[in-house]
């Protein structure tokens, strides 16, 4: 594989000692300690992203040696296998990028964790993009609210930022499965939906029935978005006669004969637990999707 890279990237150097500049190249190397220097200018952060799930990387200036840092940096980024200890029952992974970094990736990173919960964690993935990994909390921040970070960062920076929202996920050894599914997702993501500065995880479903989903992606999305309501059929019920009567509160209510107030009740319910509003057709329309996958 790192030979098939040399010729891909012609300008690209098998080994630290023979780079006469080593920060300017992005490192990776496969489990034989094979590594490859491949020019900054000369890859994309699609590359990026793609290439450092299927290699160790090593272009993060020290960024992530930190003892809260480096556990979560070699669980997700290294596969080490070991879960970091945390008390986070649930996390969430905010995936961003911004468009060049001719500013302090410290000061950066100050800047970011000041708008969240003093345990957040911020993993690099390069030196423009990185990951925050957030534990669910009843004062985490909104989409509104990222949004309103997000502005306030690129002016302090000027720098564009784009932001990929996760879902929350239950901490244990398939939280690393979890986080590589996102970045795989993140790319396409981005193709799909453009001059958009933060695409939610559940955006992306529509354009990937549209282009061919695998079994196992269906089984994923399903549970990484509707997870513990899964368990309740009623709930699940409920918001599908909700959605079918194009979200018509007063005509779903009597076609499941219900008080119109334990509808509201249910709908608040399932969004509170899945972070999707299904009040609105961006999310009315991947959660139906799912619903229906999972009655199959």
């Amino acid at each position: 594989m790192i030979e098939k890279l040399l010729n891909k990237y012609p300008n690209s150097i098998a080994h630290k000692q023979d780079a006469p500049y080593v920060e300017k190249y992005f490192w990776f190397r496969d489990d034989n300690g094979n590594e490859i220097g491949i020019p900054k200018s000369a890859i994309t952060p699609e590359e990026i992203n793609l290439l450092s799930l299927l290699f160790h990387t090593d272009f993060f200036d020290g960024r992530n040696d930190s003892s809260t840092k480096q556990p979560w940096s070699d669980f997700l980024l290294h596969k080490n296998g070991k879960l970091p200890k945390t008390r986070w029952e649930h996390v969430r992974f905010t995936h961003f990028h911004f468009d060049h970094n001719d500013f302090s990736g410290r000061d950066f990173e100050d800047a970011l964790l000041s708008f969240v919960s003093s345990n957040a964690i911020l993993v690099w993935t390069s030196d423009k993009s990185g990951s925050l990994i957030e534990g669910k909390t009843e004062d985490g921040l909104d989409k509104e609210e990222l949004m309103a970070m997000l502005s306030t960062l690129e002016s302090d920076f000027y720098t564009k930022i784009e932001i990929f929202l996760g879902s929350f996920h239950f901490v244990d050894k398939e939280l690393a499965s979890h986080y590589e599914m996102e970045k795989k997702f993140y790319p396409k993501a981005k193709n799909f939906i453009q001059n958009r500065k933060m695409i939610v995880l559940a955006d992306l479903l529509p354009f990937l029935f549209l282009e061919g989903i695998t079994e196992e992606e269906k089984k994923w999305f399903t549970i990484a978005l509707l997870g513990e309501t899964l368990l309740d059929k009623e709930l699940i019920g409920t918001v599908k006669t909700y959605i079918e009567c194009n979200s018509n509160a007063s005509l779903a209510a009597k076609r499941l004969y219900i008080h119109r107030n334990s509808l509201q009740y249910r709908i608040d319910k399932f969004i509170d637990k899945t972070g999707l509003d299904v009040r609105t057709f961006n999310h009315a329309l991947p959660a139906y999707l799912l619903i229906l996958l999972s009655e199959f």
